[in-house]
């Protein structure tokens, strides 16, 4: 029994992991979108939001 208890906690924990990745790297892309030049040089990087 403990086994199939190690399993869920195992899975879970790596479905936690796997958003907490995106979400990291979802935050770092909206906080360079955020602080990007006003000229529009670096618009390229950020054709998708568009």
């Amino acid at each position: 029994m403990e086994i199939v208890t190690f399993f869920i906690y195992l899975v879970m924990f790596l479905i936690a992991f796997v958003l907490s990745f995106a979400s990291v790297k979802y935050f770092i892309t909206m906080w360079k979108f955020k602080n990007r030049k006003k000229d529009g040089s670096q618009d390229d990087d950020f054709k998708r939001f568009d």
